[in-house]
C-alpha cells in the first residue's frame, strides 16, 4: 500500500506541474494551505476531516480575470482513522471552479481502502475556498465494504505564491 500511496503522490505531483510557468504566458499561482471539514455518506457515520491542499493555476490573462485552469493535491486524515489522497485537474473562471480527479483511501477493520472519482465543484476567493465534494468509488484496493458514496463538505484557507512575485497579500491590488 505505502508504494501505492507514493505512486500517486508522484503522478499527482506531475498534473500540478503539467502547465509550465516557463512556457506560458498569464499569471501563475501555486496555493498551499490546511483543509478542514465534514466527511459523510449513507451508511457511514460523519467525520472530521483534517489535511491540506496544494493548487496551481494558470490564468492566460496576466491580470487573474477568465479562466484559469491547473491542478490540486489533497492529502487528509478521515476521523483519525483512514488517509485520503485526491488529486487532478481543476478549472475555474471568478470565484467559482470546479475538480475533477481520482481519490484514494485507505482501508479500516470494517472497510475497504478504494480509488474512485472525485467531483467538485468550489467556491473561492483565493485566500480562502469552500467546496463540496463528490467521491465514488468504484475499485476496491483491500477486503471490506465498498461505500456506494462518500460526501466532504471542506473549507481551506490558502497562501497563494505569484511565481513571479512570490507571496500575495489579501492587500495586494492583484
Amino acid at each position: 500500500m505505502n508504494r501505492r500511496r507514493i505512486s500517486s503522490l508522484a503522478v499527482a505531483l506531475v498534473l500540478l506541474v503539467s502547465t509550465s510557468p516557463s512556457r506560458a504566458d498569464g499569471w501563475n499561482v501555486f496555493a498551499v494551505g490546511p483543509m478542514g471539514g465534514l466527511v459523510f455518506g449513507p451508511e457511514q457515520p460523519t467525520l472530521g476531516l483534517l489535511g491540506g491542499e496544494v493548487t496551481f493555476v494558470h490564468y492566460a490573462n496576466a491580470s487573474g480575470r477568465g479562466v484559469g485552469y491547473g491542478g490540486f493535491v489533497q492529502a487528509s486524515a478521515v476521523g483519525f482513522e483512514r488517509a485520503r489522497v485526491s488529486f487532478g485537474p481543476q478549472i475555474n473562471t471568478s470565484i467559482f471552479g470546479a475538480e475533477v480527479g481520482a481519490t484514494f483511501e485507505s482501508a479500516t477493520k470494517d472497510r475497504a481502502a478504494f480509488v474512485g472519482a472525485h467531483l467538485a465543484p468550489f467556491v473561492s476567493i483565493g485566500f480562502a475556498s469552500i467546496t463540496f465534494q463528490l467521491d465514488i468509488p468504484f475499485a476496491p484496493l483491500s477486503d471490506g465494504q465498498l461505500p456506494r458514496v462518500e460526501m466532504v463538505f471542506a473549507g481551506t484557507l490558502k497562501l497563494p505564491i505569484d511565481l513571479e512575485h512570490g507571496v500575495l497579500s489579501p492587500f495586494s491590488s492583484r
